[in-house]
């Protein structure tokens, strides 16, 4: 006589989560460390929190699932939100931006949204991109080659670059202007990291074709022969601004994203804006007035202001100073941040 067996329904996928969970991950590995030499201390969670550096309840809460639940239970979970934001979007809508993705594959959710516009439908990049995304139309091989691209053009922070003479590295900056009427205006800052030197101007707006016209200041006043310029990543120092910079011969460095310490000498000159000029009452709402107002801040941060980093000399008096007897090895500044 033969005996069949059966299996029971959901058991296949039952075993794997079971062999899935049976593996311990490189940091539950970690955590089983800690909480090995946190039972060694007689269980001292204070102690064990200040030599590893973990807030205690994170820590607490390692052992209340330990004990529970063993060593496994250390695995990190899925960080999915629970609440998952549900579409919006007309569905009609959603079927013209698949429709059109199908026809043109190629092209980006700036080129849909301009397509999509010309009917009168008027929708957000990002919304196509989420719509192109849950719809599985996005080529990850050539999204992340693009991705690799667009790193590989930028020239970014440089540490350790050393500084020795007026030009080799000026870093630029916009500051926004909040008028007495609401309005924003942007101060379009630049910087000599050896003299302190600076090129200030004010706009309307804070686009890219500002930015070129930016530079064309720079290269007109400041008084030496511009090598480097140091930006962050905001749109106004892309395209016409990065592409003028390349016809110049000029090297443009980009900070890396959330990092402003990079770029601490214009950063830290927008903070004696704040304090001695603008929170002195020069503001104004008329753009003209704004423009003269900044030029004569330029003026007295150059030739009047007495910086500290600079012994108290004025940024031209160093620069002179510089010219005439060649600063020593001390002064030479070292980028490191």
């Amino acid at each position: 006589m033969t005996i069949y067996g059966s299996i029971l329904p959901g058991s296949a996928i039952l075993a794997r989560i079971a062999d899935k969970a049976a593996h311990l991950t490189i940091r539950a590995k970690q955590k089983l460390k800690i909480l090995d030499w946190c039972k060694r201390h007689n269980g001292n969670i204070s102690l064990t929190s200040r030599h590893f550096g973990i807030d205690r309840k994170t820590l607490r809460r390692w052992v209340k699932r330990y004990n529970q639940c063993g060593m496994y239970s250390l695995n990190d979970k899925s960080h999915r939100p629970h609440n998952l934001r549900k579409p919006t979007t007309d569905i009609s809508i959603i079927i013209k931006v698949i429709k059109l993705r199908k026809q043109y594959p190629a092209w980006s959710k700036y080129k849909l949204k301009a397509m999509l516009k010309l009917e009168d439908i008027n929708i957000s990049e990002s919304t196509i991109g989420r719509i192109l995304t849950r719809y599985h139309l996005i080529n990850q091989k050539i999204s992340i080659k693009r991705q690799k691209a667009s790193k590989r053009l930028k020239k970014r922070f440089v540490r350790g670059l050393k500084i020795s003479s007026p030009g080799d590295m000026i870093q630029m900056d916009t500051k926004y202007i909040i008028t007495i009427g609401g309005e924003r205006m942007y101060q379009f800052t630049a910087i000599d990291v050896l003299t302190k030197l600076r090129i200030l101007r004010v706009y309307r707006t804070q686009i890219a074709k500002n930015g070129k016209n930016f530079i064309d200041a720079c290269l007109k006043e400041f008084p030496f022969k511009i090598k480097a310029i140091q930006t962050d990543n905001g749109s106004e120092f892309m395209k016409e601004f990065d592409q003028y910079l390349k016809q110049l011969n000029i090297i443009h460095y980009f900070t890396y994203p959330r990092h402003p310490k990079q770029n601490s000498y214009v950063e830290n000159s927008h903070g004696s804006d704040e304090k001695e000029f603008y929170k002195q009452g020069n503001i104004s709402s008329f753009l003209k007035d704004m423009q003269e107002r900044i030029i004569n801040w330029q003026n007295t941060w150059n030739n009047i202001r007495p910086h500290q980093a600079l012994n108290y000399l004025t940024p031209n008096e160093y620069f002179k100073k510089w010219q005439t007897s060649r600063l020593p090895t001390k002064d030479i500044i070292t980028l490191q941040t």
